[in-house]
């Protein structure tokens, strides 16, 4: 059975569909099967990052529904082809029903190494929906006070769910010129103030939002893919030093 992983922030715009997105990727380079999952009804954004907008046609709620048999529904990344997605419905507000995602994340554990739940920011229901489904979460924030404090606050509510067997923190859009003159002294504050075992740094860097916005890889030789490579590999086990400043 593979992993389903919760991908959440407390705060929103901190780049947690980003940092779900090329960590499908890089677990995908190497050789996993892995399924992305969107769950921000109203907001995708996942189909764009893949570069399959035009060739979405099915959604969560549809498969969930029984409209449509997940297999139909999945698809597969312009250049990735071992990452799978299934975006998010269009309309805001569709009501993702906890037990049907279960059931599906629990089905697609038979065929993907790694299945990950693109939670919306926040706190409310789609957040509750997900954790529900998931077994370990990766929780998103960035190098400020604001931003790590609700993700403090996620960890706590994760609290709720023993399903959720691990917590790993990810802190995305790091210029360390910057941290000094921010509301945080160093990055080990933010780790502390988010309550998690970190699992990455993903540096500030325009290479991730245009490749986010085109619907294209990273560059493979630019500092942001080998971080999501070593994220990846951490998922996988593997000891890679963390360079936290």
């Amino acid at each position: 059975m593979g992993d389903i992983a919760l991908i959440t922030s407390g705060k929103g715009g901190v780049g947690k569909t980003t940092v779900c997105f090329f960590t499908g990727v890089a677990l995908a380079a190497l050789g996993r099967k892995v399924l992305a999952i969107e769950l921000d009804t109203g907001l995708r954004g996942l189909d764009i990052m893949a570069g399959i907008s035009q060739q979405t046609v099915f959604h969560l709620g549809d498969v969930t529904e029984g409209r449509i048999s997940a297999d139909r529904a999945v698809v597969p990344c312009s250049f990735c082809p071992n990452l799978h997605i299934l975006p998010a419905p269009f309309t805001p507000g569709s009501p993702i029903v906890p037990q049907k995602l279960f059931e599906l994340c629990r089905a697609a554990s038979r065929f993907y190494d790694y299945t990950l739940l693109d939670a919306p920011a926040g706190v409310g229901e789609g957040f509750r929906v997900g954790a529900y489904a998931a077994d370990r979460a990766i929780i998103v924030t960035t190098p400020d006070i604001i931003a790590a404090r609700d993700a403090g606050v996620v960890g706590q509510l994760l609290d709720d769910f023993p399903n959720i067997a691990s917590r790993r923190l990810v802190i995305n859009r790091v210029e360390p010129r910057d941290i000094a003159k921010s509301s945080v002294r160093d990055l080990d504050e933010v780790i502390d103030l988010a309550g998690a075992q970190l699992l990455g740094v993903v540096p500030m860097d325009h290479t991730v939002h245009l490749s986010a916005t085109t619907g294209a890889p990273l560059p493979a030789k630019g500092l942001p893919a080998r971080v999501f490579a070593n994220i990846a590999a951490r998922l996988e086990g593997a000891y890679i030093p963390l360079d936290v400043q």
